[in-house]
């Protein structure tokens, strides 16, 4: 079986990002009612954030193959996520961006975006901001004295809910 270097960078970026947080499968035991599937659709982009039980997290964004932060594209997010509050939770995500305007698309960095989600009493919706940072090729994302290439918010979503998704 051939195994590419992209599966082999999402594997090692899945690994890393499980323990972004310390203590983070605590969250089997504090928030499984915030495990689901999330949806925002908003004026020019969908996305769809999916927490686990076991306090890991899943991020899809529709502009992620056409144009993201700072102009380059980027990976699904992988990352893990916490309680940080009654009806508010941390979530730290990471992914890795692409530079596609060079003659050959070319692995730029990799991000790290710190969200907060703040959900309604009932748990079924919830807004989120965000800030992010992209890194050059070679710098360790997760080493506090690193310098980001790019920073970036999530203005964008600007109150913005994130709609749970209904199980079939």
């Amino acid at each position: 079986m051939r195994i590419s270097r992209v599966h082999l960078a999402a594997t090692a970026l899945a690994a890393a990002s499980g323990g972004l947080f310390a203590g983070a499968g605590g969250a089997l035991a504090e928030g499984t009612d915030f495990a689901g599937t999330y949806v925002a659709s908003l004026p020019d982009r969908a996305e769809i954030m999916h927490l686990h039980r076991d306090g890991t997290a899943g991020m899809t964004l529709s502009d992620q193959v056409t144009f993201g932060a700072g102009g380059f594209t980027f990976s699904d997010s992988l990352g893990s996520w916490r309680r940080a509050g009654n009806r508010t939770i941390s979530v730290r995500m990471l992914n890795l961006n692409f530079d596609l305007t060079g003659a050959a698309p070319g692995f730029s960095g990799i991000a790290v975006v710190d969200y907060v989600l703040v959900f309604a009493p009932d748990k079924e919706t919830f807004t989120a901001s965000c800030q992010g940072k992209i890194f050059a090729t070679g710098v360790d994302p997760l080493d506090p004295g690193a310098t980001p290439a790019t920073e970036f918010d999530c203005a964008y979503l600007d109150g913005h809910l994130y709609h749970r998704s209904s199980a079939p």
